[in-house]
C-alpha cells in the first residue's frame, strides 16, 4: 500500500490537550494518510496548530510570514466548545464537527499534491466474519425507497448517521466525524433518541455519502466476490481525490457492464481495488449482476487501428514517391 504523508506541527498545548487533539485529528483523516507529528520549527510542514498565548511570539510569527500552510490557534472556552472561529479552534473538543470540516477544506482539499497515478490498495486490517449479513440484499433493504422509514446507522464507534432512503438523505452525527467504519456497521429503524443525535440543519444525498463511506471502510472490500460479471447504475462522486482517476476508470467500464477480472487485467488494476470498488457501489445500492451474454464494456482497439493506419500512410506513401506526386 502506498501511503500519503502529512507532517502537522503542535505548538505551546499541554499533554492533556495535544494527545486530545491528535487523537481527533487522527480520526478524522482517511486511513490512507499517514500522520507524522513534528515540532513548530519543522521544515518540512504541512499545517500548525498553536495555543493561543504563543501567538505572537517572534518564533511563530517567523514561522508563519516565511512559510505558507494552514494553522489554528488554539483557545479554551466552555461556551465555544469545538467552534471554529477567526482562525481558531476552541477546546474542549466535545463537538468535532466544525474542525472537520476545516481539516477537509485546508488539509485535504487545498493541501493534497496531484497523485496521478498511485494505487492505494486497501490492507486488510480485520477479518470478514464467518457469519456475516453484509450481502447485497443486506444493503438492497437498507436502501428501499419504497418505505418512509428512517432508517439509524451505527457501529461500536457509536451512532453515525440517520437516513431516509425515500428521500435519499443523510443527515450525519456531528460527534461521529469519521468517515469510516469496519464490521461492526448496523442499521435499524430510527428511535425518537437516534434521531435527536444527528444534525437535520443540513442534509446530504444519500448514495453518494453511502459510496464514500464504504470506499473509504477500505475492510469491505472482502464482500464483494473475487470475480464477477457487474454494471453500476450510476457514477459514483469520490472524495477521495488520489484514487479519483482510477474510480472513473472504473465507473466507465461497468457503467456499461464489465468482467471485474479483465477490468483489472485490461487496465492494470489491482483486483483488490477492483474488489473495494465492487464493495462500495454493492452498498451504496448502485451494483446489478449481468450474465455472461450481456452486454459488456469493450475496450478499444488502439493497437489494430494503429496497424491499420501506419499500412495505409506507407502504401500512399510508395504512390507518391512512385508516381511524383
Amino acid at each position: 500500500m502506498t501511503k500519503q504523508y502529512i507532517n502537522i506541527g503542535i505548538a505551546g498545548l499541554s499533554i492533556h490537550d495535544s494527545d486530545e487533539l491528535k487523537h481527533k485529528i487522527s480520526n478524522i483523516l482517511p486511513q490512507h494518510i499517514n500522520i507524522q507529528w513534528k515540532t513548530a520549527s519543522d521544515i518540512n510542514l504541512d499545517c500548525l496548530f498553536i495555543h493561543e498565548h504563543f501567538f505572537e511570539t517572534e518564533g511563530i510569527q517567523r514561522i508563519l510570514n516565511t512559510k505558507h500552510f494552514p494553522w489554528l490557534k488554539i483557545a479554551k472556552d466552555l461556551e465555544r466548545s469545538g467552534k471554529v472561529s477567526n482562525n481558531t479552534l476552541y477546546l474542549p473538543l466535545q463537538d468535532t464537527y466544525e474542525l472537520n470540516r476545516w481539516v477537509d477544506h485546508h488539509i485535504l482539499q487545498s493541501n493534497q499534491k496531484p497523485v496521478e497515478d498511485i494505487d492505494i490498495v486497501p490492507v486488510m486490517n480485520s477479518k470478514l466474519p464467518a457469519n456475516h449479513t453484509y450481502t447485497e440484499s443486506y444493503f438492497k433493504d437498507m436502501s428501499k425507497r419504497d418505505s418512509n422509514a428512517k432508517l439509524h446507522l451505527s457501529d461500536d464507534n457509536g451512532s453515525i448517521a440517520v437516513i431516509k432512503p425515500s428521500k435519499n438523505l443523510v443527515w450525519l452525527n456531528p460527534n461521529h466525524p469519521i468517515k469510516h467504519t469496519d464490521f461492526s456497521f448496523n442499521y435499524d429503524l430510527a428511535s425518537t433518541n437516534d434521531l435527536l443525535k444527528v444534525s437535520r440543519k443540513e442534509s446530504v444525498i444519500l448514495q453518494d455519502w453511502l459510496w464514500n463511506l464504504f470506499w473509504n471502510s477500505s475492510d469491505f472490500y472482502q464482500i464483494a466476490p473475487e470475480d464477477g460479471h457487474y454494471k453500476i447504475l450510476f457514477w459514483p462522486k469520490p472524495d477521495d481525490s488520489i484514487n479519483r482517476k482510477k474510480i472513473f476508470q472504473m465507473s466507465a467500464c461497468f457503467i456499461q457492464g464489465a468482467k471485474m477480472s479483465k477490468i483489472a487485467e485490461q487496465h492494470d488494476i489491482p483486483m483488490l481495488m477492483i474488489r473495494r470498488f465492487i464493495a462500495a457501489n454493492m452498498a451504496a445500492g448502485n451494483l446489478e449482476k449481468i450474465n455472461v451474454w450481456d452486454k459488456h464494456y469493450t475496450p478499444p482497439e488502439k493497437a489494430e487501428k494503429t496497424e491499420q493506419q501506419n499500412f495505409i500512410k506507407s502504401f500512399f506513401g510508395k504512390i507518391r514517391s512512385k508516381f511524383g506526386f
